[in-house]
């Protein structure tokens, strides 16, 4: 070992100044970590469900909730313990001055050595004297909600600290944002931790009785920053002086969810320089929940270690599936002169700051591996930033030279510090580095994309130097335990990887990267990646150890490494609301997804493509999970609910197929935001969940699948649910309260309305309604073709409609149009007869989509007007009149009319003399055939407009002489009704008036005798429709009383179990036992007894005023279980003290 350390020690002395690279570490200056700031968290955001704590420690023993892959009742638990090994060796001259120059310590032999293994883990950790406080890693307070039970979490915003993120020295930064490792409020993983610990505590060799000591920050004391710190408060800053931020990432891509990556950044913010660390990980394998069959193998080629049980079988009798550790980013060494990870580059720096713009081929040590390693050819090199070692980083293009870029103009990764450019939904201007056309990075701060700390490829890394897999040591001995330092710095610190030879065991994986110098102010960071997959168990248990599936896990897991962590988002999670009804759940969600999705990944685009809504009796969404891959391994949730854009995107995917299966993208139905399932069972509780899920990425290498949007159900170790993602409801359907009356809806009748269809609000949610908001529709009008020279000669349809909240500053609340409108409600028009152009489908039941638990249905939408034959007829009189449309103009005159008859032969007489007339059929009538400037006894008024004098307006009449005689005969001719432009010209025929069925003079309409017209018509621009909710009604005392006799107890008798219990997976869980008792008022009291009238329980009914029923749990007042037999019920209404009796049966 001692040669060993020598040939070390002297390579890298031969590099001048080698150890001259320490500086001031300019990160945040944190207090001493805290057992009070320890936290525990879940990451549930795919199908692996892993426990951790703020503390680096992953997973747990014996707790059996704690490792969970997939994450369903088919899963079974994987791991005990995964722990971040820091080890270093120190030497110490004159019992407590260090030596960091590797040429004294090569030479010395006066020097003492100090073995150190910084870690937290669950057992055998070094202990202070009392044997309470562990040596370790704690949490440092500022980086998580004091008052939250659970570390940072990307999708709570309540575990964020309150006042900003720490930044440098003691500053903070962006408040109420996410601190995403590309920036503020970025999170390109669907779910994301983030949490700091350090090892101030360490006291190991800063005892009384120690004689050598190590004091990593002379004059630093825990307790200086923060001197509420609850343990060693006043003691030296221990330890070596490390700080390390902690990233946990997961996606529920199909191609990513069974995978999890952890990235650590591990920065010495110590005084001095420590020549030799190594940086590595514990894994203590549980597969399946058994200790002591597993088996395990480790691929040099791709850095992968996997093990799996040797019969693929676990505690239950359940399947275990594979699991595989790849290990992905190591420490750098960027000043030794060697391409150390043989991309053509050396001495590659995540820290350095870019000076000047250098040529294509300056800074390549070898222009073939380069080439080869980033996949480039050389006509793609171009003139980069001395920094930007691997040139991907994009300058923005600012066309118009202003400095800032306007949301037409390429960013690019010249964004800024705080990672976010225009486009993005949180972007709020330009912040520092934004704009320069240079890359930037700011420790503390933050880095633009592609650059420094966003660019794992900017690190000239060592690759994995050790690995091991072997039993878990005994506990007799320190031997290769973490209060172990030297033999734990021997498992870590040595170049080897072996492979295990022994026999099936219960193993233990160590990775690590070493030994580094890691200089004084500095950062090196490693990762890995925890994957599963179903894999033949013949192929595993075989010399060659095959696991297909897991092999193609840890190509996607690279991928995603090779992109900066950075992988096929999902859209925004929309939020799901959920009503209970009587036989029914009503849902309905935001559109913040269909609307606000950008996805970085391909291109900020929004490629948000549809919604799928599940619906489980169990908590895990298991019963849902039934669609299989080729293997039939249960992968993809199957939908009762699907919605999807009408954009061409439909059916299977035929790329990012996982085990042979793609993914349905739809059916192009048209996006709505609100689905009623009707197939539930009353007392029964459901967990429904909608996912928005996009279109993918078949152009991206390997071809990306389409992604859904995470479902999270958190559950404790007793399945009782911690919290849920917002896209989540749990609903129980029941009867409605007798008494209850539910809120309504109540029109305006002041508004006016020309158009005729008929507009009906309608309650969809009652949970989502705002009381006492009034709202105000309006339609947009598409003007198809005019009549020159008149105010009302138009053909017109509508093509949208506005929802306008005049409660909220008439806020718009909903909208339909031509480039967005749910189901099929708009329809587009294109023959050669008609202009192109869309209008409200008449074709279809019209209803809007839900805004605000609401929603309008549309009855008798009209596309073309007409006459409404049920509107249009005498007001006063009989006689036999027609009424005949033209096929064309009548379209441009679609009012309404009234044929006003008189005594008197001159009471109108024609106005228009130039004879331009057509007919019902659009055809032109010969001038010979018009008789203008003719007396009638009658007049028509448009009874939709009137003149300046606000008379309404009079149409024009011409004689159609059907018989040729040149004369007026109203029993052989027709008259023409149409209007006149302002230049005395015939504007069109709205319709034609027919006496010829009169037969006699004596049949003809009488004086004062009036016929109405009514046409059927779109909506215009002036209609307006206002309503207002009306909140819930007083409670109908009468309505509870008539109702006590429909009171009944479900299931009667109850046997054994019935659908209403929920589910338990744990076996350590008895069956939650319950009846229900259903058309109950809300507030009641139930007494239950025995038939010998002893009390076994009272129920306190105290329900919101809608909900008529109440479980019970089969449960004395004791909490003992009841036994069989019959049982009498007593209610008493609170409101009416109305009382009722019955019975039930309990059979087990």
């Amino acid at each position: 070992m001692r040669i060993r350390l020598l040939i070390f020690l002297l390579l890298i002395t031969a590099n001048a100044g080698l150890f001259a690279q320490g500086r001031q570490y300019e990160g945040p200056d944190d207090p001493a970590g805290d057992i009070a700031a320890e936290r525990e968290g879940f990451m549930s955001g795919n199908r692996i469900l892993l426990f951790f704590r703020n503390t680096t420690e992953l997973s747990d023993w014996p707790r059996v909730d704690v490792s969970r892959w997939p994450n369903n009742p088919d899963g079974v638990k994987m791991l005990d313990g995964i722990a971040l090994l820091v080890g270093a060796r120190v030497y110490i001259a004159n019992d407590s001055i260090p030596v960091t120059d590797p040429s004294e310590i090569a030479t010395r032999t006066d020097l003492d050595t100090l073995y150190f293994l910084q870690t937290s883990y669950r057992e055998e950790m070094d202990r202070d004297p009392t044997g309470t406080i562990e040596w370790g890693f704690y949490p440092v307070f500022g980086y998580f909600d004091e008052l939250s039970e659970f570390p940072a979490m990307s999708n709570l915003s309540e575990t964020w600290p309150r006042g900003g993120w720490p930044s440098t020295g003691r500053t903070t930064k962006w408040p109420g944002e996410w601190n995403g490792r590309f920036g503020r409020g970025v999170t390109y993983a669907d779910l994301e931790t983030y949490f700091v610990v350090n090892d101030a505590h360490d006291q190991e060799y800063l005892g009384p009785e120690d004689q050598i000591k190590y004091y990593p920050r002379p004059g630093r004391f825990i307790g200086d920053i923060n001197p509420n710190v609850t343990i060693q408060n006043g003691k030296p800053w221990g330890g070596l002086g490390l700080r390390v931020e902690q990233r946990g990432f997961q996606w529920n891509n199909p191609q990513a969810r069974d995978a999890i990556f952890w990235e650590y950044t591990i920065a010495n913010i110590s005084d001095y320089d420590i020549p030799e660390v190594a940086f590595g990980y514990w894994v203590d394998n549980g597969i399946g929940a058994e200790r002591d069959d597993e088996l395990g193998f480790f691929d040099r080629q791709i850095d992968m270690a996997y093990s799996w049980d040797i019969d693929g079988t676990g505690t239950g009798g359940l399947r275990t599936g594979t699991m595989g550790f790849a290990y992905l980013e190591s420490p750098g060494l960027p000043f030794d002169g060697q391409d150390n990870d043989d991309d053509g580059l050396l001495d590659e720096m995540r820290d350095n700051e870019a000076i000047a713009k250098i040529g294509p081929l300056e800074g390549i040590h070898d222009l073939g591996k380069f080439l080869d390693f980033y996949r480039l050819k050389q006509e793609d090199l171009r003139e980069h930033w001395d920094a930007d070692e691997d040139q991907d980083w994009d300058d923005g293009e600012d066309l118009n030279g202003d400095g800032i870029y306007q949301a037409n103009e390429f960013a690019g990764d010249d964004v800024g510090l705080d990672g976010v450019g225009p486009g993005e939904i949180n972007y709020n201007g330009p912040d520092e580095g934004e704009g320069n056309h240079r890359p930037d990075f700011r420790e503390g701060v933050g880095s633009e994309p592609d650059f420094n700390l966003t660019d794992v490829n900017e690190s000239d890394m060592v690759g994995l130097t050790s690995f091991r897999l072997f039993p878990v040591p005994s506990h007799a001995s320190d031997f290769r335990w973490f209060r172990g330092d030297r033999s734990m710095w021997e498992l870590i610190g040595e170049d080897s990887t072996i492979a295990f030879l022994g026999n099936i065991s219960n193993l233990i994986e160590t990775f690590a990267s070493g030994p580094f110098p890691l200089y004084k102010g500095r950062t090196e960071r490693i990762s890995m990646s925890e994957l599963h997959s179903y894999d033949p168990l013949q192929g595993l248990n075989s010399d060659q150890h095959t696991a297909p599936a897991l092999f193609e896990q840890k190509r996607i897991v690279q991928v995603i490494y090779d992109k900066d962590y950075r992988f096929a988002q999902p859209p925004e999670t929309p939020t799901l609301t959920a009503t209970p009804g009587d036989g029914f759940v009503t849902l309905t969600w935001d559109d913040r997804a269909d609307t606000q999705t950008r996805d970085p990944f391909v291109g900020n685009v929004n490629d948000f493509e549809g919604y799928k809504i599940f619906r489980a009796s169990d908590k895990r969404l298991a019963d849902a999970e039934i669609i299989t891959d080729g293997f039939g391994t249960p992968l993809i949730k199957k939908p009762i609910f699907e919605c999807d854009l009408i954009d061409g995107r439909l059916g299977f995917t035929d790329f990012g197929l996982v085990n042979g299966v793609g993914y349905n993208l739809g059916f192009d139905t048209g996006i709505v935001h609100h689905f009623v399932d009707r197939e539930v069972e009353n007392g029964r509780t459901y967990y429904y969940a909608v996912a928005s899920y996009d279109y993918g990425a078949p152009d991206i290498e390997p071809g990306i699948a389409p992604s859904e949007s995470p479902i999270i159900i958190d559950l404790d170790e007793d399945e009782n649910i911690r919290g849920f993602s917002k896209n989540v409801a749990i609903v129980t359907p029941r009867t409605e309260a007798p008494g209850y009356t539910p809120p309504s809806v109540e029109t305006d009748s002041t508004g006016v309305l020309f158009g005729s269809p008929r507009i009906v609000p309608e309650v969809l949610s009652k949970n989502s309604l705002k009381v006492d908001h009034t709202y105000e529709v309006r339609f947009a009008v598409d003007t198809l073709s005019t009549v020159r020279d008149i105010d009302f000669g138009l053909e017109y349809v509508n093509n949208g409609m506005s929802i306008y909240d005049l409660s909220e500053n008439n806020n718009l609340v909903y909208s339909e149009a031509p480039e967005k409108f749910p189901y099929s409600n708009l329809a587009f028009r294109d023959s050669l007869e008609t202009v192109q152009y869309w209008t409200l489908n008449p074709s279809i039941d019209y209803s809007t989509d839900v805004f605000d638990g609401l929603r309008l249905r549309l009855e008798n939408i009209v596309e073309a007007p007409g006459i409404d034959p049920n509107r249009t007829g005498w007001v006063v009189g009989s006689a036999p009149m027609r009424i005949i449309p033209t096929e064309v103009e009548t379209r441009k005159f679609p009012w309404n009319y009234d044929i006003v008859f008189t005594g008197n032969p001159s009471a109108y007489t024609g106005r228009v003399t130039i004879k331009t007339m057509r007919n019902e059929n659009n055809s032109r009538i010969v001038s010979a055939r018009l008789l203008t400037e003719q007396n009638f006894s009658f007049y028509v008024l448009n009874k939709s407009f009137t003149d300046e004098n606000g008379d309404f307006v009079l149409m024009d009449l011409v004689v159609e002489d059907v018989n040729g005689s040149g004369a007026f005969e109203i029993l052989e001719d027709r008259v023409l009704v149409g209007g006149v432009t302002s230049t005395n010209r015939w504007a069109g025929t709205a319709f034609i008036i027919n006496f010829q069925n009169a037969g006699s003079e004596a049949n003809l309409p009488k004086a004062d005798d009036v016929y109405r017209i009514t046409f059927n018509r779109p909506f215009t621009e002036q209609d307006v429709f206002r309503f207002t909710v009306k909140p819930e009604g007083e409670l109908d005392t009468q309505d509870i009383t008539s109702n006590l006799d429909n009171i009944r107890v479900v299931p009667n008798p109850y046997v054994a179990t019935n659908s209403m219990e929920p589910a338990v997976q744990n076996p350590f869980l008895n069956q939650r036992r319950r009846l229900m008792f259903t058309n109950l008022p809300a507030e009641c009291e139930i007494r239950i007894f025995t038939s010998s009238g002893m009390l076994v329980d009272e129920i306190f009914v105290n329900n919101v005023a809608d909900n008529g029923a109440a479980h019970w749990d089969l449960l004395t007042k004791e909490g003992l279980e009841i036994a069989a037999g019959i049982y009498v019920y007593h209610i008493k209404v609170k409101a009416t003290n109305d009382e009722k009796i019955g019975k039930f049966a309990i059979i087990k």
